[in-house]
């Protein structure tokens, strides 16, 4: 009986002593998880998901930012779609303090803004440019004064700072079925995201569509949509090309996202982050340009060879077709939506900064 109660009485220190290693061995872990932990955890906001090469590279950035700042600074990227917020709330979302950094594909918000409407009105240029011609143009549209001084005052009603900018490719008719020229629009049903998209919809005889890019698939899938207006990249980088079978390619325009973020975060972090950040931003704006301009034809030689897709070039005298169209139904329309004292000076700012030879 004593050896045993000496045997109980032994049991007991080692178990005292393997719960006081258990809680010390604790409280060491969390004391090294706290330590790996960064000093501001934000949250960026993007219109594509992981799998596109977009959110990719700047994914990678992320990462670079967090190692260059040492811990300081970790970016989570969050898929505007996995979310109870969308793409067109983006700089709401700045100014309400729901996340501290996000992309901003303006053309989602024109209908508040029908100003910033103007870089990106249907069929501006005089021709179809490649991307590479493509990008110094839009850069001027936006950079013309009327432009920047709308866009310098919703960016600062909202608290956000712009970092960067960057393109999607040039914005195209993706279908389930070719077509050869213009007539094949006609009683299509085409998802348009812009007021000014829509109304050039209903000119070539289609009927647009508003949706979200979440609802986009499922639609196409069950016959609700024909085609979309959208870039390349949304074939295979959110699988669009599953349920598509052709592109009628016209280059129409190109589509602006801003990277945003809320002024109050930014003026949290030490100068020393601030500028890793603005570096590593520049770095990924201009890689993903590279990356846009490199593979768009790469992408539609990709596009037929694995899901074998018609990819049709419109002729000159087609685009003219359709830029007459757009010059007669779409930009006076959206002259008088935003008033003609306003909206004439802005749009002849635009052309001109294209080269354009039109005055309204």
């Amino acid at each position: 009986m004593m050896r045993m109660a000496g045997s109980l009485r032994v049991s007991a220190r080692l178990l005292r002593r393997l719960i006081l290693t258990g809680i010390t061995a604790a409280g060491m872990a969390a004391s090294t998880h706290a330590s790996l932990s960064a000093e501001f955890e934000w949250r960026y906001y993007s219109v594509s998901p992981m799998g596109h090469p977009y959110s990719q590279i700047l994914d990678k950035h992320f990462k670079a930012i967090q190692e260059r700042s040492g811990d300081k600074l970790k970016i989570d990227l969050v898929y505007f779609g996995e979310t109870p917020y969308k793409g067109a709330e983006a700089e709401k979302l700045m100014r309400d303090g729901l996340g501290e950094m996000t992309e901003w594909l303006v053309s989602y918000s024109t209908s508040t803004y029908p100003l910033l409407s103007a870089p990106e009105l249907p069929f501006l240029p005089i021709e179809a440019l490649d991307p590479a011609k493509h990008i110094p143009a839009a850069d001027k549209a936006w950079q013309s004064p009327s432009v920047a001084k709308e866009l310098d005052s919703i960016l600062e009603r909202h608290n956000a700072i712009r970092l960067s900018r960057f393109y999607w490719p040039p914005q195209n008719h993706w279908l389930n079925k070719p077509i050869g020229g213009p007539e094949g629009f006609n009683g299509l049903k085409i998802r348009e995201y812009s007021a000014e998209g829509i109304d050039f919809t209903t000119a070539i005889g289609a009927t647009p569509v508003s949706m979200t890019a979440p609802d986009v698939y499922a639609a196409l899938q069950r016959g609700a949509l024909d085609g979309v207006v959208t870039a390349s990249t949304s074939m295979t980088g959110i699988k669009w090309g599953e349920v598509l079978k052709a592109g009628y390619i016209t280059n129409f325009k190109l589509s602006i996202s801003l990277i945003l973020v809320s002024k109050r975060e930014y003026d949290k972090l030490p100068p020393d982050v601030q500028t890793i950040l603005g570096e590593e931003i520049d770095k990924a704006t201009s890689e993903i340009l590279t990356f846009m301009v490199d593979n768009e034809t790469k992408l539609h030689e990709q596009l037929k060879k694995d899901y074998g897709f018609t990819i049709t070039y419109a002729s000159p005298e087609d685009y003219a077709k359709l830029r007459e169209i757009a010059q007669t139904a779409v930009w006076p329309a959206w002259v008088e939506r935003v008033g003609p004292d306003v909206g004439k000076p802005l749009i002849n700012d635009v052309l001109t900064a294209l080269g354009a030879p039109e005055r309204l």
